[in-house]
């Protein structure tokens, strides 16, 4: 993979079925992982998989990455690993015996 300077133009693009979804430049940008996070922002409502293609004109080159955006909540993770022991106690482990 190649790098990704907070000072590089990416030009994203976002397609889903042929139809695209985002058509962007970004700057500020310092991983692959920004540049996710701001396609996800910009297309909360899209849901499977994304074709993005991203080209780095500062740096010339060009990627494509399938990807799969999924709208759902993640779950609160800490709550389902404490369970109530029916005394004001927190048990610290899930169980199937309670």
């Amino acid at each position: 993979m190649t790098a990704i300077n907070r000072t590089d133009t990416l030009y994203v693009t976002a397609l889903s079925s042929g139809v695209t979804l985002l058509s962007t430049s970004l700057r500020g940008a310092e991983s692959m992982g920004d540049v996710l996070r701001h396609v996800k922002s910009q297309a909360e409502m899209t849901k499977g998989v994304v074709t993005l293609r991203i080209r780095n004109s500062t740096q010339g080159w060009v990627q494509q990455h399938n990807v799969v955006l999924n709208t759902q909540a993640k779950p609160n993770m800490s709550a389902s690993f404490y369970a109530s022991t029916g005394q004001g106690q927190r048990k610290s482990y899930p169980s199937l015996f309670d």
